[in-house]
């Protein structure tokens, strides 16, 4: 149900429900992509109380995720016998952990870090194109194209909302990835995710924003580490053969791997732009994470649902072998979109692999 309706019902106001989904206590089980719309099951509505009933009884957020875990009453007198103790101090100490939290953001977020970089025999040549579309008043797509590290990113939200979460998950990833590993880059989304959430808590007209993300770094031993969040996806062509490397955090994309819906039926089904997962909906976020080997002559292509909803996937092998180049592969394949409809944002990165 969208959120006004669970307002109604639970008794909370949106706001209130939009506090506790960013304190990762009631996360909404789906979130629609295109608009930044917050969907809640039924089921959720006991949770919501039981929360909010302990904010009125004076429990930090802090303390309530554990409550939740252990719904005991045992657990909840503990708790009260030390309230009065440690209260303060707790209040304190988490005023102290957000400033430097804000500060590690800031600071990451000016320009890749310090830090060197680790060297792998495999590298990227690739090339991007984002376009606004023909529909659309502003891009809230971000893309990131290096040598190491390429991803992309459609925003949600509304302006500037979208743009902001977008641009800051691939700032986060450029200032922190290195090159370590596959886990150091799913710890870069999670700090990306950390830095979107708490910059939402921030300020009312970035409320509510969120992001996905798709993204593929070389790591230190040669293999490519894939990462995602969201519908945007990756792929590999391999003797002309286009294999996607992602899973879609959707309602439709978990309908398929049900094998309750097509990829066909998907093109046209009414939550189709519905997210069950994206960056920024809480501080916490579960990432997908994958190893793959890289062989010269692999081509990767990252892109937004603005390409594959304008273009059949069947297209993309075409389009992709066009041409030795990079850059005109990109340009190629956005064109195609624009000529489709152009309904929303478009972005795309080719990239080929070499060893």
């Amino acid at each position: 149900m969208p959120i006004g309706e669970f307002s109604e019902r639970s008794g909370l106001s949106p706001k209130r429900l939009r506090s506790y989904a960013a304190a990762g206590l009631l996360v909404p089980a789906a979130i629609d992509s295109s608009s930044g719309y917050r969907y809640y099951s039924p089921g959720q509505l006991r949770e919501a109380r039981l929360i909010d009933a302990l904010r009125i009884a004076g429990v930090p957020l802090a303390e309530i995720e554990p409550l939740l875990r252990d719904q005991s009453s045992e657990r909840l007198d503990a708790w009260a016998r030390q309230v009065e103790v440690h209260a303060a101090q707790r209040h304190d100490a988490l005023n102290f952990a957000r400033r430097l939290l804000a500060i590690d953001v800031d600071s990451a977020t000016t320009g890749v870090a310090d830090h060197p970089r680790k060297e792998a025999m495999t590298s990227l040549q690739a090339a991007a194109r984002t376009d606004i579309g023909r529909v659309r008043d502003n891009n809230e797509d971000a893309v990131l194209c290096l040598d190491h590290i390429v991803a992309v990113a459609d925003g949600m939200g509304g302006h500037p909302g979208g743009e902001v979460a977008s641009n800051l998950a691939l700032s986060m990833l450029e200032a922190t990835f290195t090159g370590d590993s596959l886990t150091e880059l799913e710890a870069a989304v999670r700090a990306a995710n950390r830095a979107i959430s708490d910059r939402a808590a921030a300020s009312r007209d970035l409320e509510g924003m969120g992001t996905t993300l798709c993204a593929i770094g070389v790591i230190g031993d040669g293999r490519l580490a894939v990462v995602n969040v969201g519908d945007s996806r990756a792929y590999v062509m391999r003797d002309s053969s286009l294999r996607q490397l992602t899973d879609d955090h959707s309602i439709t994309g978990e309908l398929i791997r049900r094998g309750e819906l097509t990829e066909q039926e998907a093109v046209s089904h009414p939550h189709r732009s519905v997210l069950t997962r994206a960056l920024g909906c809480g501080p916490e976020v579960d990432v997908d994470g994958t190893l793959h080997p890289a062989a010269e002559g692999d081509r990767l292509l990252l892109c937004t649902d603005g390409l594959i909803n304008e273009v059949p996937e069947n297209d993309i092998p075409s389009l992709m072998g066009s041409t030795q180049e990079v850059r005109p592969v990109a340009d190629a394949l956005v064109e195609q979109a624009l000529s489709n409809g152009g309904r929303d944002n478009i972005t795309v990165v080719v990239a080929d692999v070499r060893v």
